[in-house]
């Protein structure tokens, strides 16, 4: 998997792609608090069980929504 330069450097385990409501506006990079635990643990979390910093402009994400691995 080819990643963009601003995510080249983070740990692969943690990595998703998410929809950045911070400055991007767009579906970036980012680096999860914890290795990836699987689309259905993420399905069944509430708000604020992971969090997730984009990769581009440092935003939080709290909410698991549609955080996806390629």
């Amino acid at each position: 998997m080819q990643l963009p330069n601003y995510a080249a450097r983070a740990n692969s385990a943690r990595l998703v792609r998410l929809l950045c409501k911070g400055k991007c506006s767009h579906v970036v990079w980012a680096e999860m608090n914890v290795d990836y635990p699987g689309q259905e643990v993420l399905r069944k979390s509430q708000v604020g069980d992971f969090t997730a910093v984009c990769l581009k402009c440092g935003k939080i994400a709290q909410d698991p929504y549609n955080w996806l691995r390629p």
